[in-house]
């Protein structure tokens, strides 16, 4: 199994947290970081292909900053803007670099919310083969 870490992350308050954790972890390992962005296209065509660039150029805009971030922690990081559903994404991801551990952070849903309406870190605990860490946002 590798070194790397894979952590999701979209530029708010949980993937700041999830990011950090990363790092952390990473630097206490010697390891890497696979940044992930993953956003789940809804339609395209017509006004929603507008939608599609947009979020792209923002999703770029969010990893670069992430990727900085990492090279002033001085780890190496690499990032990934990925079409799909995050939890699957991730997974993919993971599988896809043999990542010792996927981070995620959480907004602190209770379990039966996260159940009822799906969560993606409860989605990813259920899916992942390798352990996840859900960094949870201070109150």
């Amino acid at each position: 199994m590798s070194k790397s870490i894979v952590v999701g992350y979209d530029g708010t308050d949980g993937g700041h947290h999830a990011l950090d954790e990363a790092l952390r972890v990473a630097a206490e390992i010697g390891g890497d970081i696979v940044i992930v962005y993953a956003y789940d296209k809804i339609l395209s065509g017509g006004e929603l292909a507008d939608l599609d660039a947009v979020v792209k150029e923002r999703g770029v805009a969010i990893l670069t900053e992430a990727e900085g971030i990492a090279a002033v922690a001085g780890i190496t990081a690499r990032v990934e803007f990925v079409e799909g559903r995050p939890a699957e994404v991730l997974v993919e991801v993971a599988d896809a670099c043999d990542a010792r551990f996927i981070v995620i952070g959480s907004y602190g849903e209770r379990p039966l919310k996260g159940a009822i309406v799906g969560s993606t870190p409860y989605k990813l605990i259920h899916l992942a083969d390798r352990p996840v860490i859900v960094v949870r946002i201070p109150d």
